[in-house]
């Protein structure tokens, strides 16, 4: 099985594409591992806060579009066992919708099955998540990134 489907991901996409679901999955392996320690640790929940916000930040400020709910994850700051960005074991399925913009519907094959759909534009030649949407029955409803 293809990791990808539907269009090539080489190039400039491939690489944004590849590099957010990189980041993102790091950030919650590490953050998750973190989060779990801290239960047995003096860490302040608020220092762990402050810098996974940071981190997280950091990734967002690079791939993500600040407009709508995108940022609504650096107040919420989810991140559990089976991260939500996971290339190894999720389904990915690349659509090209013509023009400056592309989705891509993931599909989990581990923890929560779900489905949720990324949504690409291109900005002055650079893509970045502009959205993201859970999928609920046969519905797309708007969520964080």
């Amino acid at each position: 099985m293809e990791k990808y489907s539907a269009i090539d991901v080489g190039g400039e996409f491939g690489k944004v594409l590849q590099g957010f679901m990189h980041e993102m999955y790091n950030w919650e392996v590490v953050y998750y591992k973190k989060s779990i320690e801290a239960f047995d640790s003096d860490l302040s929940e608020a220092d762990l806060e402050e810098a996974m916000r940071k981190d997280l930040l950091n990734i967002f400020r690079k791939y993500v579009l600040e407009s709508g709910r995108n940022y609504d994850r650096i107040e919420n700051l989810v991140c559990g066992r089976y991260p939500e960005y996971d290339e190894a074991n999720d389904l990915i399925e690349v659509m090209d919708n013509g023009g400056k913009e592309i989705s891509v519907v993931i599909k989990k094959r581990k923890g929560l099955v779900a489905v949720f759909r990324l949504n690409f534009v291109a900005c002055d030649g650079v893509y970045m998540v502009s959205g993201r949407d859970l999928q609920h029955g046969q519905k797309w409803q708007k969520t964080y990134v």
